[in-house]
């Protein structure tokens, strides 16, 4: 366990630091980290970082900028004359570098304080949390945002297609981040969005996950009672109770605290409701009734799926309550943004084969990513390909959820878990077990060891007898981490 010497509480503040100091950052290749060291490289630091490889797109972003990029973590790599050593959120204590630290007495912080530091301060917090959906509606947000004159700081947890970057410092008055309830460091334990001192908070759903450092749900909803606490009594607090467990907190917190409270999605109950929506091919047509949207509201949103329609009113919501942002310039806006990469991003077409990779791994985010691909494409043949690479989908916990998950596909491709060191002691999921219920309860369903498996099997199986026109296989590939590079064989497939 980490000595005296590491707390939240002695966390060194930025603004204690002059320009042109030096600062060093232990994984620096993220996609948030990277892009934050290159953000302090051009406000004057001098800025150094670590990490055990380096992968694109980070790669090529770093090496560009005048970061000074060192690979694998070594005592070497942190200068003794450092004014700030930022700790990335995978680095445990017992890292050389960490040592190096503690041993000299240097200061440091944390990417979530860093981040308050220098896009959230002084401005209005808007901070997008939940189970699913932040990188999509903190990025619509943001767009929205910024198409309407706001100029927004922002950050956005993946590479956003129609935005110049992941993570901005602007000149305006608002800021919209996405907030993680997954901890911000090893001496740190607490949600990311507990740093952002939020003004409105967005709370698209709550659900179990990360079980590595949540041991049910009621500890996950303590934090998400936190985040509305720190609303405050100005503060506004925009929740989807469309999922069960949101809809009785909000209930909760409506006699708890004194925030504003607005309500969304399908439920018949909720201030702002969907209440009609019709699929046009990867986009659809929605009706919202209520609230900001009064008798009735009609929005052309450029995405698929229920899920994405939840999305979509949870950022207007977001983006109308600041001053000079009408409804009306806030949909035209919605009508050009482009979603988030690796969420229904399309990789590749071929003979009526359609490639799409999404990140989803949560079995609720699988089912909807499945409902969404099936309102789009009724008559294809739709092929669900799955990898259990989180923390959480590893383990057993949703063994019985993936099988109702998956219901919506008509074949189904599991990859078997691959061994780490920290599952020692852990009971993981069993991919084999788990595809043969899944065949089982009608939805036949293969599991291979590995991906060039995988990928010989769905091109001697798909149709391939289509057109542009004619959709004969849909194939998603889920997986919240690089699926061993599957995604861009398949990709690279079409193209030959």
């Amino acid at each position: 366990m980490p000595k005296d010497f590491f707390s939240v509480d002695a966390i060194t503040s930025l603004s204690s630091i002059s320009e042109g100091s030096k600062i060093h950052i232990i994984g620096v290749c993220g996609v948030a980290m990277a892009q934050l060291a290159i953000a302090l490289a051009e406000r004057g630091y001098v800025v150094s970082g670590s990490d055990k490889d380096f992968y694109e797109p980070m790669k090529s972003l770093l090496e560009g900028s005048s970061v000074e990029t060192l690979r694998s973590y070594r005592e070497e790599n942190v200068p003794l004359d450092a004014k700030l050593v930022v700790i990335g959120n995978a680095i445990s204590y017992g890292n050389p570098e960490v040592d190096v630290v503690e041993r000299e007495n240097l200061p440091y912080t944390c990417f979530p304080k860093l981040l308050q530091e220098t896009a959230i301060a002084e401005r209005h917090s808007i901070v997008v949390a939940g189970t699913h959906g932040k990188s999509t509606t903190t990025a619509l947000t943001a767009y929205m945002l910024s198409e309407t004159g706001q100029s927004p700081s922002y950050f956005v947890g993946g590479i956003v297609q129609s935005l110049p970057k992941s993570l901005c410092v602007g000149v305006g008055q608002v800021s919209v981040v996405e907030g993680d309830e997954y901890d911000s460091a090893f001496f740190a334990k607490v949600p990311k969005f507990t740093f952002y001192t939020p003004d409105t908070a967005i709370i698209n759903a709550i659900e179990f996950d990360h079980a590595d450092i949540y041991p049910d749900i009621e500890a996950i909803e303590a934090q998400f009672e936190e985040l509305v606490r720190l609303l405050g009594e100005g503060g506004t607090a925009i929740c989807c109770i469309d999922f069960p467990r949101v809809k009785e907190l909000t209930q909760q917190w409506r006699k708890r605290y004194g925030c504003s409270f607005i309500t969304f999605g399908v439920d018949a109950d909720a201030d702002c409701r969907i209440v009609e929506r019709s699929s046009r091919g990867i986009a659809q047509r929605v009706t919202v009734e209520g609230g900001l949207f009064g008798a009735g509201y009609t929005l052309e949103i450029p995405m698929l799926g229920e899920y994405n329609a939840r999305n979509a009113v949870a950022a207007l919501l977001a983006v109308c309550e600041q001053k000079g942002v009408s409804l009306e310039s806030a949909c035209e806006a919605l009508q050009g943004f482009k979603s988030v990469k690796r969420r229904q991003e399309i990789r590749g077409r071929k003979n009526g084969v359609v490639i799409i990779e999404d990140f989803a791994h949560h079995p609720t985010a699988v089912d909807q990513t499945l409902a969404g691909m099936r309102e789009a494409f009724p008559e294809a043949r739709l092929w669900a390909v799955f990898e259990p690479r989180s923390n959480t989908s590893r383990r057993t916990v949703f063994q019985q959820a993936y099988i109702d998950a998956f219901a919506r596909a008509d074949r189904v491709v599991l990859r078997d878990v691959q061994a780490r060191a920290i599952d020692e002691g852990l009971e993981l999921i069993e991919v084999s077990a788990l595809s043969d219920a899944i065949t089982a309860s009608g939805v036949p369903s293969e599991c291979f060891d590995n991906v060039e498996a995988i990928r010989e099997y769905l091109w001697n199986s798909l149709e391939q007898d289509g057109s542009d026109d004619v959709v004969k296989d849909v194939v998603v590939v889920m997986s919240n981490g690089s699926f061993d590079g599957l995604p861009q064989m398949l990709a690279d497939d079409c193209m030959g």
